[in-house]
């Protein structure tokens, strides 16, 4: 196995199917598609058993988004790992794109790329390329010997990716891909619209990183 597609989900039947046909329709080959479907309350795992075999099906109770996340990680059975939230979408060529950069580049640990935001029924382009804080959680694509070095994601953070990307920085090299690869839906009831969840997310990483709040500062809006 290449890659694995890792989609967390909870109570996401609105998006649900959007998001696994993205990454069902990849134009690339050998790749698996992992669903943890985090104890749902909705139709989302009646949705996601019509798939059968096309997907990997997780059905658990409910343990929080970064566990799910980190379940689907250890779940992989991919050379390369990339998460895909339950309300966003894929560019059938970013496992294309971006795996053929891996292939080539040893050096590189993960690939990153610009990307689409939707927020308030407004569209525009979010550029990465001068400010690798300007990313998100999903459409990273990380070599999964450097994620099991690191211990996936840190269970106690809420800014879990931003986290890992401090841990790393200065041990990994990554990779920009300048254009849109994927698409991050923004909705009112996204955590990060909530401000409690903001401030308490923005001073876990100040107290885990303490030398590096010049970093902590470049993290995009929310």
């Amino acid at each position: 196995m290449k890659a694995s597609i890792i989609i967390p989900s909870y109570n996401a039947e609105k998006t649900i199917k959007k998001a696994v046909d993205s990454a069902l329709s990849q134009d690339y080959q050998n790749f698996e598609v992992i669903v943890v479907n985090d104890g749902s309350s909705d139709n989302s795992f009646e949705i996601l058993r019509s798939y059968g075999s096309k997907i990997v099906l997780i059905n658990q109770e409910n343990k929080g988004a970064v566990k799910a996340a980190n379940i689907g990680f250890k779940k992989a059975g991919g050379e390369y790992i990339v998460k895909l939230d339950a309300d966003d979408w894929f560019e059938k060529d970013l496992l294309k794109k971006c795996c053929f950069v891996l292939d080539k580049r040893k050096d590189i640990d993960f690939v990153y790329s610009d990307y689409y935001e939707i927020k308030k029924g407004r569209k525009f382009l979010v550029s990465t390329k001068d400010n690798l804080f300007n990313t998100i959680a999903i459409g990273m694509v990380y070599r999964k010997d450097k994620l099991q070095e690191q211990g996936y994601y840190s269970e106690n953070m809420k800014f879990a990716e931003y986290d890992l990307l401090l841990r790393t920085l200065g041990k990994w090299k990554g990779h920009h891909i300048a254009e849109p690869l994927f698409t991050y839906f923004r909705h009112e009831k996204s955590l990060t619209a909530k401000k409690e969840f903001l401030e308490t997310a923005f001073k876990e990483l100040r107290k885990a990183h303490p030398d590096k709040i010049e970093q902590i500062k470049k993290i995009r809006e929310y």
